[in-house]
């Protein structure tokens, strides 16, 4: 098979949604339930129920039981009221550990007694999963494009299943926070390597579809959690754990159900392999390999007799949004950048820092409201399954929106509903007294506030790819993904914030909202606009559509 034919071309001939394509990219969405099922799975298996200290035995106090008249049990402390003549009380931080609303053993939280001044464990031991995700997904962008899609993919799902399965047994805190933190690592690669993997398997036209559908998969993992914690809140948080390791026990069979990317064989030579991809594709869908090829090379003629010109890259990148052909040493070559590029101009360096804000802004709130969950008005398994389905809408709504008003207005308006949601479910959670009905009209606001933060947080992930300039659009979505883990790593200390200070994450949450509407305004739409391929092009681009623009006789917001 020759090397320069355009991989868009040879899916189109394939018919984009053969049974091939459906079936290679099965894997990849399926890949969506384990990740998203990890990383919020502390919601339940590092649940903190209600609590306060354990009884104190009598024999500790045999030496003065006789002064000793009352004893007062708080969440972190007791304290003694001594009958003297002159009345006297001492206090003691929990001599006997703690009593729980719930069986010992029902979260690690409860296990390890990670209440009080190790509360705070808790809240890192996420923390360090999300930092994880930050350094899986810096190392992973490198050998993805190194190695292959289907070799990170394995590893790293292979890499999830056993380390999950260990965490069932782990008999330390220090040794689940170790697990907890390659998990996250793993995660990154997983994800990383199955979204690039289901965009490469489509034409330019079709992958925003599978966007969407991997996003779906993504929220029912979401979803399933609630009713597998659900079956298992009477039982140790280890049978939890083991039950959602078993989620990638198939991952050790992964490597004979599907094939490497077909974009990254062509891009890196393999043209044997990708011939064998091809007919092996063609044969499912009922068609000729020789077909095939002939239909490609005809619509690769009709277009140069067009004259349309393809920017050709010399190396795949991992980001989905990008339209590749396979190289050929003798197009042009397109001029190579570096990170630097951003930071000498001005205007760009500006949008990037809002795109920056961008990803912290919704990384935070984002995790910071699943995190938050068992907090709200009513039951927690309810709570946290209506998060999850309204992702749904969510979903749809930015499949709607995306196309028809642009990037800029879906992000503009889902930042908006979530701002102001959070802001007025904080003002009624503050307020509410004991009223029943404001306490469930509270976490109905928080519910609107996670449907908006939900779409921008899928939106933004577009948004960013279409940007940056072809070469520096992978390195651009990477320096932003690395902002999200900032949101992300201080997203679960949420909860013990919230303890201090109950409206605080919301106040925190809408001002985030309401700071990335602003910033919003100023960046340009990228709807309709042909991709970047030059900072020259960039720099133009920006010019006339970031900003402000006229409307008439009136200076308006570039929305």
């Amino acid at each position: 098979m020759e090397q320069n034919l355009d991989v868009d071309e040879i899916w189109r001939a394939l018919r984009p949604w053969g049974l091939y394509q459906i079936r290679q990219m099965a894997f990849m969405w399926a890949a969506n339930l384990p990740c998203s099922v990890h990383l919020l799975a502390v919601v339940f298996i590092g649940y903190r129920p209600d609590f306060h200290c354990a009884d104190i035995l009598p024999v500790r106090f045999n030496a003065s039981n006789d002064t000793v008249s009352d004893v007062t049990y708080n969440e972190c402390s007791v304290t003694l009221s001594y009958n003297l003549t002159n009345s006297s009380r001492t206090t003691d931080s929990c001599p006997n550990g703690y009593k729980y609303n719930a069986h010992d053993d029902i979260s690690f939280v409860t296990e390890w007694g990670l209440v009080c001044d190790e509360s705070t464990k808790v809240d890192i031991s996420q923390s360090l999963m999300l930092l994880g995700q930050g350094i899986g997904g810096f190392l992973c962008t490198g050998l993805s494009d190194k190695f292959g899609r289907k070799t990170v993919h394995i590893v790293s799902h292979v890499t999830i299943f056993v380390l999950c399965l260990i965490t069932s047994f782990i008999p330390s805190y220090v040794g689940y926070i170790t697990l907890r933190f390659f998990t996250g690592m793993a995660v990154e690669g997983l994800l990383l390597s199955s979204v690039t993997m289901y965009v490469e398997t489509l034409p330019r036209e079709w992958r925003f579809c599978a966007e969407v559908i991997g996003v779906s998969l993504w929220t029912t993992g979401v979803v399933l959690l609630t009713p597998f914690a659900y079956l298992m809140r009477n039982f140790s948080w280890r049978y939890l754990q083991l039950l959602l390791s078993l989620l990638s026990v198939y991952s050790l069979i992964e490597y004979w159900l599907f094939d490497e990317s077909l974009r990254w064989l062509m891009a890196n030579g393999r043209l044997d392999e990708a011939e064998k991809v091809v007919r092996k594709a063609a044969k499912m869908n009922k068609l000729s390999f020789e077909s095939v090829i002939s239909n490609v090379k005809a619509k690769m003629e009709e277009l140069e007799s067009l004259k349309e010109d393809k920017v050709v890259v010399d190396k795949i990148s991992t980001n989905p949004d990008i339209t590749i052909v396979a190289y050929n040493p003798k197009n042009t070559e397109v001029k190579k950048y570096s990170m630097t590029d951003i930071l000498r101009d001005r205007l760009i360096l500006t949008n990037s820092v809002i795109i920056w804000f961008l990803w912290v802004s919704n990384s935070l709130t984002y995790y910071g409201l699943n995190l938050t969950s068992p907090t709200l008005y009513g039951d927690r398994f309810l709570n946290f399954f209506f998060l999850g389905v309204i992702e749904y809408a969510s979903a749809f709504t930015e499949y709607l929106l995306l196309n028809r008003i642009g990037r800029k207005k879906t992000l503009f308006y889902l930042m908006a509903l979530a701002g102001v949601s959070l802001l007025i479910a904080t003002l009624i959670s503050t307020f509410r007294g004991t009223s029943v009905s404001l306490g469930y009209l509270s976490t109905c606001m928080v519910l609107l506030g996670k449907y908006g933060i939900s779409g921008a947080f899928s939106s933004i992930f577009l948004y960013t790819s279409e940007l940056y300039p072809t070469n520096l659009r992978n390195s651009g979505y990477g320096y932003a993904s690395v902002f999200a883990r900032v949101g992300g790593v201080l997203a679960p200390f949420s909860s013990t914030f919230h303890s201090y200070v109950s409206w605080g994450p919301g106040v925190v949450f809408s001002i985030m909202c309401f700071l990335s509407t602003i910033m919003i305004c100023y960046l340009p739409e990228t709807r309709d606009h042909e991709l970047p391929t030059t900072i020259e092009e960039l720099k133009m681009w920006y010019k006339t559509h970031s900003g402000v623009k006229m409307s008439g006789k009136k200076l308006e917001m570039a929305l």
